[in-house]
């Protein structure tokens, strides 16, 4: 009992310092505030054009599946895949002498019933026959007539030539193959000039001008993901009034031509840019999306003072537009600095580092 008693003074001193050095450290730790790094951008002058870009599939200017309008076999099919022919050119071929034959039977029996009506005009010049007669007579010669025009037109219809220069996409028939009157035998393309397809939404569609001369300073480039430093001039083609109604979207297509040592094919991934020039002398600055938080009904981000490193929210004016970059109109100037990455998780005067 009295060993307990001598060391318990001692214990208790432990104890307690043990405790007090316990509560001091997070104590310590909560004085330390936190430094966020944050990426840090450099606000840029925005350029006199508002430029949006949209995803786009590349087609052919002219797609074409081409057939034979009569059946029979094909006894001609020179051809083969992404093969380049010009206007004229052979394409295929069925064997001709069923056709060849009919029509020498419809040409004879033309030249015959010719005759005959021939005969009965001097005939009816001299009242010894009938004007029934010679009626009759003509109406068998144009009949005969008619049928060896059908005839020549099959014969013809037997060959199938390319319409325009062009490209063989797809040949889907084999030599000496027997098709069927409307059968397709090629998909033909053309070779130099293709187009681009893209969706835009109402809203974007609804700010592009349409009066003449503002229509002058819009631009369409088209740039391929296989070629993303090539930027190929496009002019618009077409577009459906009609809005997709899943996704409330306006097909557009743009046509252009592509340069000489670039392949372009259908099929392949790219982008539409759409530049609209802006002369409004407002000042005008570009920042990225990423950039800009909202709160439902303004819109911000955060300026960062470079001297003391902290942030204060700054409400800005954004122009509309589509894309990875908005332009700010009111609320920021060129050469500021502003948070990128990492500006979500701010508030207000908090000290930040940069992080590269």
């Amino acid at each position: 009992m009295s060993a307990r008693i001598r060391f318990g003074p001692c214990v208790v001193l432990f104890l307690a310092l043990f405790l007090y050095a316990c509560e001091d450290a997070p104590e310590t730790k909560r004085r330390t505030p936190a430094v966020r790094p944050v990426k840090l951008i450099t606000v840029k002058a925005a350029g006199g054009a508002r430029v949006s870009r949209f995803p786009a599939v590349i087609g052919a200017g002219r797609l074409s599946e081409l057939s034979l309008q009569v059946g029979g076999m094909l006894r001609e099919f020179p051809v083969r895949d992404a093969q380049r022919l010009k206007r004229g050119a052979l394409i295929a071929r069925l064997d001709q002498r069923d056709f060849r034959s009919a029509l020498a039977s419809v040409r004879s029996q033309y030249q015959n019933a010719e005759k005959e009506y021939r005969r009965a005009v001097r005939l009816a010049a001299q009242d010894a026959i009938a004007r029934t007669v010679l009626e009759k007579r003509k109406t068998q010669r144009d009949v005969s007539r008619a049928q060896l025009e059908h005839a020549e037109k099959t014969l013809a219809d037997s060959v199938l030539r390319a319409p325009f220069d062009g490209l063989i996409a797809q040949t889907m028939v084999r030599k000496l193959q027997n098709v069927s009157p409307g059968q397709a035998v090629v998909k033909f393309m053309s070779g130099d000039s293709f187009e681009a397809a893209i969706d835009l939404p109402a809203a974007f569609l609804a700010r592009i001008p349409r009066k003449t001369a503002e229509k002058r300073n819009q631009q369409a480039f088209v740039i391929l993901d296989a070629a993303p430093d090539r930027r190929i001039r496009a002019a618009f083609k077409e577009a459906t009034l009609l809005a997709d109604t899943a996704s409330q979207t306006y097909a557009v297509t743009f046509a252009f031509r592509p340069p000489e040592n670039l392949l372009v094919l259908p099929g392949m991934n790219a982008n539409v840019e759409l530049r609209i020039e802006n002369k409004a002398r407002t000042p005008r600055v570009a920042v990225p999306l990423a950039a800009v938080t909202s709160d439902g009904k303004n819109n911000y981000v955060w300026a960062v003072d470079r001297k003391t490193m902290r942030v204060s929210k700054r409400a800005v004016t954004l122009e509309e537009g589509v894309g990875e970059t908005v332009v700010v109109t009111a609320g920021l100037a060129a050469e500021e600095t502003i948070a990128g990455a990492g500006a979500a998780y701010l508030s207000e005067g908090m000290k930040i580092r940069e992080w590269k």
